[in-house]
């Protein structure tokens, strides 16, 4: 390979990389630099990149006693609190039987803490809970067998699906960095590494 072969092919790479760290950084966004209260490991990912990443993600069905029943669950809306530790999740749901038609079920409201999973570098909810149930037609009422089937897919869903995935790329480049924990604050679900989370330079691209 000539030298300038050998240039371009090192610029090539360079800005596939930095494209990566700009995906990231948008992905997860802050840092100590900009006097947000956050510390140079640390870095953020708000309400809407992660309801971009739900949106592509539901809806949901979930089958229960053997396919009895199917719970779908589609629409899902997330807000993340300015304090406190649990953000909100609502989405529509509706029910069948075995044979049965889909029947509208209503809104769902529930809220969650969170946990994060370094297998899969993903955030999961953590023991959530069913705040408010609004009924899809006025007057109709959530029978028990509706709520236990809820109940069951919402523990389901915490145990297997994550809330939000990182791309595995962006992850790589962070090299052997590890997550610490995760928490809310000001409205963004923070992560915290084991060390300060430095992204490629320009450096790179010299003789």
């Amino acid at each position: 390979m000539t030298h300038s072969l050998q240039r371009l092919f090192k610029i090539a790479c360079l800005a596939l990389v930095l494209a990566a760290s700009s995906s990231f950084a948008a992905d997860m966004q802050g840092n100590g630099m900009q006097g947000n209260g956050m510390q140079d490991n640390e870095l953020s990912v708000d309400a809407p990149r992660i309801q971009q990443y739900l949106a592509g993600e539901f809806p949901r069905e979930y089958e229960a006693l053997g396919g009895l029943f199917t719970l779908t669950a589609r629409d899902p809306e997330l807000t993340i609190p300015a304090t406190g530790q649990r953000l909100q999740v609502a989405f529509s749901a509706s029910a069948s039987s075995a044979g049965g038609s889909d029947t509208p079920v209503g809104r769902i409201h529930m809220s969650s803490g969170l946990r994060y999973d370094p297998r899969d570098s993903a955030l999961y909810l953590d023991q959530p809970t069913l705040d408010d149930m609004q009924p899809a037609s006025p007057g109709q009422r959530i029978d028990e067998q509706t709520r236990m089937l809820l109940n069951l897919w919402l523990t389901d869903y915490a145990r297997k699906e994550p809330l939000y995935k990182l791309d595995p790329a962006l992850v790589a480049t962070l090299g052997g960095v590890q997550v610490e924990s995760t928490r809310i604050e000001n409205g963004r679900i923070v992560v915290r590494f084991n060390q300060p989370i430095t992204l490629p330079g320009l450096g790179d691209a010299q003789d």
